[in-house]
Parts: C-alpha cells; sequence; structure tokens
C-alpha cells in the first residue's frame, strides 16, 4: 500500500467513526434515558404521566409519556433517578417508586396501577358491613387488610368475557361472591392460577339508571395490598337470553267491559271429568261461551288473583309473561312475548271484578304459559295446585287445568 492509500484510508475511518459518534450522542458525551410506563397487563399510558428525571434529587428534565407510554429524554451521560407526576389530581397511583438509570441501563419499564378510590359503597355480608369499592377495566392497586377480604364492585359496560387476576405475584387470593343483594359465602368459580372468568351477556348491561349486573368481588390478602387485573378477553357466547323475542298481537278488536247488573261469576271445578264443561266460540261477539255458543259467557281474571295464582296483571309487575319454544330435539326455536298483548286486554276489563270475556288471545297465552312453565304438570315444580296439608293435588284435571284463571257467569 502506497504512503497516499495509507493516508486516504485514515481520512475515511476518521471521517465514519465521527460520525458514529454524531449519531449516537457520544461525541458530546450525552445519552438518551428513557421510562416506559405500562400497567401489568402491558397496556401503555399514553396520557396523564409526566416522568421527571432527576440526578443528586434535583430535576434536571421532564417528559410526558407518548402514544407508546414511553418519556424520553437525551442528557449528560451519567446515573439518574426519575419519578412520576401525575396531571389528574384527584386520582392515586401506586409503583415502585425506586425507579434508576444508568448509563449501561439506561431504560426501564415502570409498571403504575391506578389505587381504587371514590366513595365506598356499603355492603352488608352476613351481619357485618364492608366498604366495596368500584372496580374498573385495567389494573387498580387494591389496599388490603390482614384476616379481612376486601369487596370490590364491578360494573360492566360492555357485553364480553371478562378475566380477573392477581397480577403482582402476591399471595392475594381473589373470587367472585355474587352480586350486592346476595353476598355468597365462598367464591362461585373456581380460581386457576390466580384467575377466573365470567361471562357478561348483552342482556344483562342496562341502560339509564338501572338494569346493569353488577359483579362482587373479593380479595383475601394476608399483606398491604396487591394489584388486581380485569381484562375483557373476548365476546360472550351466544345464549337463548340474546334471542329476539316474538311479540305476540292481539286478534280480536276490544272495547271497555262491564259485567252485567248483578251477575254472579261461577267457578270451574278443576277436578272433574273432561266432558263437564264444553267451551264454545261464537263467532259473532268473538267470546267462548259455557256449554253452546249462546251459553254463559266465560271469562277470564286478568285484574284480580284467582284462586290458584296471581292474575296476569300481577305478573305483568313481577316478570312478564312468555313463553321459549324448542323442537323435538330441544333444539331453540323461538321465545314469544305475551306482555304487551295483555297489556292492551287490561286496559279494559270490569272495573271491580277485572275480568274480561275469554277470546282465542287469552285461551292462546294461559295454555302456552301453563304449558310451559309446568302450572298443570304434577310432575313439573312449577305445578301449583295443592292440597290442604300443601302437597300437590293430584285430582286436578289436567285436560281442563288451563281453566284454572276463568269463571263465567252464572244463569
Amino acid at each position: 500500500m502506497t504512503t497516499l492509500t495509507k493516508r486516504f484510508t485514515a481520512i475515511v475511518l476518521t471521517v465514519a467513526v465521527c460520525m458514529a459518534l454524531l449519531l449516537t450522542g457520544c461525541g458530546s458525551n450525552e445519552k438518551t434515558y428513557a421510562v416506559t410506563v405500562k400497567d401489568a397487563l402491558g397496556t401503555p399510558y399514553t396520557t396523564g404521566v409526566v416522568v421527571r428525571f432527576l440526578q443528586n434529587g434535583q430535576q434536571v428534565a421532564m417528559q410526558p409519556c407518548d402514544e407508546n407510554g414511553v418519556a424520553a429524554k437525551t442528557l449528560p451521560s451519567g446515573d439518574y433517578t426519575a419519578e412520576l407526576q401525575f396531571t389528574d389530581s384527584n386520582a392515586e397511583y401506586h409503583y415502585n417508586a425506586d425507579i434508576k438509570l444508568t448509563v449501561k441501563a439506561p431504560t426501564t419499564d415502570v409498571i403504575l396501577a391506578k389505587t381504587v378510590s371514590g366513595e365506598p359503597q356499603l355492603l352488608i355480608v352476613g351481619n357485618e358491613e364492608f366498604d366495596a369499592y368500584s372496580l374498573e377495566v385495567g389494573c387498580t392497586y387494591v389496599k388490603t387488610e390482614a384476616g379481612k377480604r376486601q369487596y370490590l364492585f364491578f360494573t360492566p359496560t360492555q357485553a364480553g368475557v371478562y378475566e380477573f387476576s392477581v397480577m403482582d405475584g402476591t399471595d392475594a387470593v381473589i373470587g367472585y361472591y355474587g352480586a350486592p343483594h346476595f353476598v355468597q359465602e365462598h367464591s362461585s368459580v373456581e380460581v386457576i392460577d390466580g384467575k377466573f372468568s365470567v361471562s357478561v351477556r348483552a342482556s344483562m348491561i342496562g341502560s339509564g339508571e338501572g338494569g346493569t349486573s353488577v359483579y362482587v368481588i373479593g380479595v383475601d390478602n394476608s399483606s398491604e395490598g396487591c394489584v388486581i387485573g380485569v381484562q375483557r378477553t373476548g365476546d360472550p357466547q351466544k345464549t337463548i337470553e340474546d334471542e329476539p323475542w316474538t311479540i305476540y298481537q292481539k286478534t280480536a278488536t276490544l272495547s271497555e267491559y262491564t259485567l252485567p247488573a248483578g251477575a254472579t261469576l261461577g267457578e270451574f271445578d278443576l277436578t272433574a271429568s273432561t266432558d263437564t264443561y264444553k267451551i264454545v266460540k261464537n263467532e259473532q261477539d268473538g267470546f267462548y261461551h259455557l256449554n253452546d255458543e249462546n251459553g254463559p259467557l266465560v271469562l277470564v281474571r286478568l285484574a284480580e288473583d284467582c284462586d290458584y295464582i296471581a292474575c296476569f296483571a300481577t305478573m305483568l309487575d313481577r316478570s312478564g309473561v312468555s313463553r321459549y319454544f324448542f323442537d323435538e330435539n330441544d333444539s331453540f326455536v323461538k321465545k314469544e312475548s305475551y306482555s304487551e298483548c295483555l297489556l292492551e286486554y287490561i286496559e279494559y276489563v270490569d272495573e271491580v271484578e277485572g275480568v274480561y270475556p275469554l277470546t282465542d288471545d287469552l285461551k292462546y297465552i294461559i295454555q302456552q304459559r301453563g304449558d310451559y312453565v309446568g302450572w298443570w304438570n304434577i310432575d313439573h315444580n312449577g305445578y301449583i295446585f295443592k292440597d290442604a296439608n300443601g302437597n300437590n293435588d293430584p285430582e286436578i284435571n289436567a285436560e281442563i287445568a288451563w281453566l284454572l284463571m276463568c269463571c263465567y257467569i252464572e244463569g
């Protein structure tokens, strides 16, 4: 190699080294230090967190977290500590306060959790009273007391499968204990490796002031606190409850009904033989009569309870009137709601006795609802006919038992 070639090579190497030093910041004795702030589930904090860089206890720089939860700053090479500052002054956070940055380790991760806050709600379990705080999706630091269970409320705002877990490797034990109005003594789910899941259907999410299911989560811990993670892991499995309703539409033309003056109501003997009563429809008035189409008018107790069961008006106040239909293979077919139809009928009942003449609509609704809930099936737990001792009455004739809510005008 000639002297000129050697000199040229040396110049090229010198320029390359200088360029490398400039690109890395080493040429000015600087280094980039970075703190990544995220929760225990790996979700970065993109807003509300500012990282303060300190050296010898004095702040030398500060930087908000970016869209990746990273706060990076180029500083003179050296050792630093970092502290987090929060823009939400009403919230409290929990994290490891000993954040160190060195020349050899200029980057670090900080696991951050929002401390449970807000006004607690009173929860009564047995004869004891507890303060229960709200638990949100994400990671929450929960303060606990040794030997005492800490209860939390989780109110979902979206249908889905939610996983609950203890995130920080403590000896905390988590469980699901029911709803605020009924807190169970033991967890009702299997907890595996500190985790369990619940499925929240769309029908369990209410609107307005109420209707949403509330889950009671309990944490037992012998130390001072732990981090609870809540994450939505998928969509809920679709169930019958999520299927749309078929709304039964009335077929009769309704008008206000008033019992004839002095009319007496007769009761059906449901232990009678099948051919004792013949219920015949009069095509002219659209109502059913006893024995023949011009016989005594048959009525339905819509707004006054009968001897065997609450009237339809009472049922509507409690939960509604409906039926689910299945085929011969027990596969779901449809669900039919009769509540809207019954409400229309109830508007026209006799004001004193709360009755309306038996129509095709009412006959169908009584029979469908009764078949579905087992009112006259003695082998079903919905059987409603009892003897004087409170036992199932075997004398009831299932063929005519659908007349349980009916009566007729005597004479």
